[in-house]
């Protein structure tokens, strides 16, 4: 059993026809995020993530961080992101709020992503 400080909680990234796993950690602004699910937002490819305009959520700016990984989902800023690539330049990026990570099988499926697509998250099916 996990403590209420470690929770996690699955979710799929659905975009046209491909359902993406993923998880969301336990930030302020990952919950915050959770109590908006299912969430839609059209993104648009860039050259390190897919990027799109939201509302902005509720922040704790001590669990803000430098950079990301590739893979993870960052919420702020009025900014949604799903990082594709650019893990080894993004410790310039000093504000990154990370809210969750896609299974890391599925990154090479994001990255042959291409232009502008719909991403919705839901919770998964327990």
């Amino acid at each position: 059993m996990q403590n209420e400080n470690t929770k996690e909680t699955r979710v799929t990234l659905t975009i046209g026809d491909t359902v993406i796993p993923a998880t969301l950690n336990n930030t302020v602004t990952a919950r915050a995020f959770i109590e908006r699910l299912p969430f839609t937002v059209s993104a648009s490819k860039a050259e390190y993530d897919f990027c799109g305009t939201a509302k902005e959520l509720a922040c704790d700016d001590s669990e803000r961080q430098a950079g990301w990984k590739n893979g993870d989902i960052g919420y702020s800023n009025g900014w949604f992101a799903l990082f594709h690539s650019g893990e080894e330049q993004s410790g310039s990026y000093t504000t990154e709020m990370i809210i969750g990570h896609i299974d890391d099988e599925y990154l090479g499926t994001v990255r042959g992503l291409s232009g502008r697509i719909e991403i919705t998250v839901a919770q998964a099916d327990e």
